[in-house]
């Protein structure tokens, strides 16, 4: 790969990042010297992070220090969330050197909607049901307790781009669900689940082609979606609709603070 085409390539795993967050409806953050400092109080670790997505301007141990003390004003632990163009360049080593270790490797994919492979999937029907009325009908299958579940209803309906959830039901029990986002040509697919009982059986496969035909109908050109990189059933399934890699993404934290 020339030097060039990296750099492109760089710049659309930015893009996809930018448009993660985007799709979390209001992702909480402040901005400092380049870097988005995450303070939603949430399960997911990338929206309590710090993503140093853009070039920086002050000095990098300082930098570190401010957002030490940071977090440990709102009562978060401080996580940094590493990507192929994080900045400053060597921020990762630094990190390393001072011991924050490395933890819960993603693997962010891609796939182009014009190329995309239609697998067989089972006759299970899938329910597309709008955002709020999704969240809590698949509430109990992703374990938002009761505490959360308002938080995430809001969350939905006041996010200002288009979504739109998927259901799976057997027995009236909400077994499978997935959730689709759309923003310039871009399709994110987000809680993607299926009830451990039910796995194997194809009904997440039967989501996620949901998922993306309606995508295509709407007019998007490229889905994106991540996945833990120890999650072999999933990135097999992934792989079949033709989802490639795009990028990594990794965390870092002191001992005693990775969670």
């Amino acid at each position: 790969m020339s030097a060039r085409e990296e750099e492109a390539a760089l710049t659309e795993s930015r893009r996809i990042e930018e448009l993660a967050l985007n799709a979390s409806g209001g992702p909480h953050s402040l901005v400092y010297d380049g870097w988005l400092l995450g303070y939603r109080r949430d399960p997911s670790k990338r929206y309590r992070c710090i993503n140093p997505f853009y070039a920086s301007a002050l000095a990098l141990d300082a930098k570190i220090e401010h957002c030490i003390a940071f977090y440990a004003g709102i009562g978060l632990p401080t996580l940094f969330r590493l990507l192929p163009f994080s900045q400053p360049r060597e921020l990762d080593s630094v990190l390393d050197r001072r011991g924050w270790a490395a933890f819960e490797r993603t693997r962010v994919l891609r796939c182009s909607l014009a190329d995309l492979r239609q697998p067989a999937r089972p006759s299970a029907a899938v329910e597309l049901v709008e955002p709020p009325a999704w969240e809590p009908l698949a509430a109990p299958l992703l374990n938002l307790d009761s505490e959360a579940l308002p938080r995430f209803i809001a969350r939905a309906a006041n996010h200002p781009l288009p979504q739109l959830g998927a259901l799976v039901r057997r027995q009236g029990e909400v077994i499978a669900c997935g959730l689709l986002k759309i923003e310039g040509g871009h399709a994110g697919l987000f809680a993607i689940h299926t009830a451990e009982a039910w796995r194997g059986q194809g009904f997440g496969r039967a989501v996620v082609a949901a998922l993306l035909d309606e995508a295509r109908r709407r007019g998007a050109g490229l889905a994106y979606l991540q996945v833990t990189a120890e999650n072999a059933p999933a990135l097999a399934l992934y792989r079949r609709f033709g989802f490639t890699a795009a990028h990594d993404y990794w965390y870092r934290a002191r001992e005693g603070e990775q969670r």
